[in-house]
């Protein structure tokens, strides 16, 4: 789907097809038109050019022959060839910016050589008498266009080819994607959208045409658009049993995250489900808490699901970050909220060069976390009982449940989610998102998944993490 693999693409090797058009019967040429045997012209098949449109077409085409042979623009031709090659091949902003500087130039040097040929090529379109004319006005301006790289020439020449009706219909969708490919080299993409539109009517409907369609609509400043076509693609190729094109999935989590789009978090979420990489699952949990803005609890449910699903296992700059929001997370405002937890972390992070053990805020945290473990772990006895007992409030059994979670017991915690779900108050879409938690720690995938789809608002893209994990789209070990 990406633009430049289309716009590479030389579009002036049609020309071979164009120039086959008149030898396989399609329209006439001018020259059959001047045949003197009327009889032989009438039987001619298609529909003939007007005669004051010949001489016009003979003079046109002499001119570009005879261009096309001077060796003047043979050189420039092959300059331009020359820096086309070093723009493409530059890297870096200054190289390219210099590399297309000098194509440019050497683009206008040529089509000051071409300036008589460029004003034959205007005139020759006001000479138009009917369709067969349409047809062969297109052919040499398209011709013209390819000798001169007139981009917006050679869009002109196959736009006028498709107007005349002349073109067959196996073909006509095949000129409307590479006039699309002028469109975007000129950066009309209004034109590129029109054009593959009717590419895809055509029947000339790869993916690559709709991935341009694409492109066109988010070019324009229509990113809702573009990502209904990129969605059509993903769910099509969905149903039809196949893996999306990752550049699919990355060009809509782009999109939709570039232009703030409500639906950034399922993007990131999908591309997870499809390709579960580390990238790709630090990503879809880090837009899901800048969008939603979560407090520390539901935090530590985006934090736990990356690390379930293996994204935490090397240092990147994005897992570092990660690293310390899941600290935070499972710190707390005042003290050290789960210990056992902030301790498991911790080393892991610093097993995974994620984290420094000098740094002062997670040294701080591993300190108080081992000051208070031994207590906390003395309290989860008391805090079950309290939390099974009949009278028990929602919050007593929750704040049992997720302690005991935070040490790994998910029965026990999974029971409690159960007790709390019955209780008057209950935020039930909170608590089915941990009791999926417990579930799937303990294995029970289906259970996990039926309580994880009954979480709805803010939290049901967290939910939508851990149901993957349930599912197994989780990061292969390496």
């Amino acid at each position: 789907m990406r633009r430049t693999q289309f716009l590479t693409r030389p579009a002036y090797a049609l020309a071979l097809g164009l120039a086959s058009l008149a030898a396989v019967g399609v329209v006439a040429s001018p020259a059959e038109a001047q045949k003197k045997d009327d009889k032989k012209a009438a039987a001619t098949k298609g529909p003939q050019p007007t005669k004051a449109f010949i001489p016009v077409y003979t003079e046109f085409k002499t001119m570009l022959d005879a261009a096309g042979k001077r060796p003047d623009v043979i050189a420039a031709k092959a300059k331009v060839t020359e820096t086309e090659r070093a723009y493409r091949s530059a890297r870096g902003r200054a190289a390219q910016e210099a590399a297309r500087g000098q194509y440019d130039a050497a683009v206008a040097a040529l089509a000051g050589l071409l300036s008589a040929e460029k004003a034959k090529a205007d005139e020759i379109y006001t000479k138009v008498g009917n369709d067969a004319d349409k047809f062969f006005a297109g052919q040499l301006g398209f011709t013209y266009g390819g000798l001169a790289v007139d981009k917006a020439m050679q869009r002109r020449g196959l736009v006028s080819m498709i107007e005349s009706g002349s073109v067959p219909a196996t073909e006509v969708g095949k000129y409307n994607y590479y006039a699309a490919g002028f469109a975007f080299d000129l950066k009309d993409f209004a034109a590129a959208e029109s054009s593959l539109k009717a590419a895809i009517a055509a029947g000339y409907n790869g993916d690559d045409v709709k991935g341009l369609l694409a492109e066109a609509q988010n070019s324009a400043g229509r990113p809702a658009d573009a990502l209904a076509t990129i969605k059509g693609m993903v769910d099509s190729a969905a149903a039809a049993g196949q893996t999306p094109a990752a550049d699919w999935l990355e060009r809509g989590v782009l999109i939709s995250y570039q232009s703030k789009s409500p639906d950034a978090v399922d993007w990131a979420i999908r591309r997870a489900e499809f390709y579960p990489t580390q990238a790709g699952w630090v990503a879809a949990g880090q837009i899901l808490r800048e969008r939603a803005n979560f407090g520390a609890m539901d935090s530590l449910d985006i934090s736990r699901a990356l690390d379930r699903a293996g994204a935490l296992s090397t240092s990147t700059q994005a897992v570092q970050r990660e690293y310390i929001e899941y600290l935070q997370s499972a710190v707390g405002k005042v003290g050290v909220l789960y210990p056992g937890e902030v301790i498991k972390v911790a080393n892991q992070g610093i097993k995974a060069t994620a984290l420094q053990a000098t740094d002062p805020f997670v040294r701080d945290a591993l300190a108080e976390a081992n000051r208070r473990l031994a207590a906390d772990k003395a309290s989860l006895a008391g805090l079950e009982r309290d939390a099974r007992a009949p009278a028990a409030a929602a919050k007593t059994v929750l704040i049992g449940a997720d302690t005991l979670l935070s040490y790994d017991m998910a029965d026990k915690a999974a029971d409690l989610y159960q007790i709390a779900l019955g209780k008057p108050g209950a935020d039930a879409a909170g608590i089915n998102l941990r009791l999926g938690i417990a579930l799937i720690k303990q294995g029970k995938m289906a259970e996990a998944e039926a309580a994880l789809a009954k979480v709805d608002g803010p939290r049901k893209g967290i939910a939508q993490l851990w149901a993957l994990i349930a599912k197994g789209k989780t990061i292969p070990a390496a």
